[in-house]
């Protein structure tokens, strides 16, 4: 009896560390840094670039310290309902190391720039937006009229996104060659699309506390049938966009690592319309943006 009480103990320990662990790599915000840095390379593979170290180490550094001073100022919600309750918990009891990330982020950032210095004008545009993006949470004019205009935050945030793993590495890359600008564009669309749908989910699981507060989004303000509607819209323009690239050369096998993420959303959209874990939606969600790099890393493009 004694043994099967300390192989259980054991257990729930080795569970329990696991969990932390998971914890400390997500809410971090190192695992989505992480699929930032993929990100980029998805655009590096697709267009045969090759970067610089310090252009990867500065969009990671970026994207630790933007997200980290994002959540350290999050306050918990007197009346937070059970969606999002995991990581505003973690928020809340790793303040200190929230804001210890972001300094150091910011270091390791502001070194990376001056190594990129060459390239400030591209560069320093993104400190400004990522800035942008957290300053509504900041109680002081003229910050809080940037609420006003919240409805936009999930487009903001996916046109960042796509400046940073699309733009930048098109303008800060070890190559001579220069891409068409057609399938450049074409690239950005395909790749703005794909982000805002995934944030589209986040969206979706929070749009009941949205409605309550100010910070009201496109889809807190559709119902539910509209905001599907929606989502296949998102659905359509990519495959679409999909079908553009395809047109402009590029190889069967690199859309089809494309086109697997979205597949995955769709098939499964029903179960993300019900409440789940903090878990699921990080680690699924966020991870769906790293798949088409790592694919194009395995099949060798």
């Amino acid at each position: 009896m004694a043994q099967l009480f300390d192989h259980d103990r054991m257990r729930r320990a080795l569970l329990g560390f696991l969990e932390s662990l998971l914890q400390l790599i997500l809410f971090s915000n190192a695992y989505i840094a992480f699929c930032a840095v993929i990100m980029c390379q998805t655009t590096a593979l697709l267009f045969d670039l090759a970067l610089p170290r310090s252009l990867l180490a500065f969009v990671f550094a970026g994207t630790l310290g933007s997200y980290s001073l994002h959540w350290y100022l999050t306050d918990l919600p007197a009346d937070l309902s059970p969606a999002g309750t995991q990581r505003l918990h973690w928020n809340q009891q790793h303040k200190k190391l929230l804001l210890l990330l972001f300094l150091v982020s910011a270091l390791i950032g502001l070194r990376e720039l001056y190594i990129l210095k060459t390239y400030l004008y591209d560069l320093f545009p993104v400190v400004i937006l990522a800035f942008l993006y957290t300053a509504p949470k900041l109680n002081f004019w003229p910050f809080l009229a940037l609420r006003r205009i919240a409805i936009l935050k999930t487009a903001y945030l996916s046109m960042v996104w796509t400046y940073v793993t699309v733009g930048l590495p098109l303008l800060i890359n070890a190559t001579t060659n220069a891409p068409n600008g057609l399938r450049i564009f074409t690239w950005a669309l395909t790749w703005f699309v794909f982000i805002y749908s995934i944030a589209f989910w986040f969206d979706y699981r929070d749009r009941s506390d949205d409605g309550k507060s100010k910070w009201l989004t496109l889809v807190s303000m559709l119902t539910n049938q509209q905001a599907q509607l929606f989502f296949r819209a998102l659905v359509v323009i990519y495959m679409f966009s999909l079908v553009a690239l395809f047109y402009q050369d590029v190889s069967p096998e690199t859309l089809i690592c494309l086109s697997l993420p979205m597949i995955l959303l769709v098939l499964t959209s029903q179960r993300l319309q019900s409440p789940l874990s903090d878990y699921a939606y990080y680690l699924y969600l966020d991870g769906l943006l790293m798949i088409p790099g790592l694919l194009m890393m395995t099949i060798g493009h």
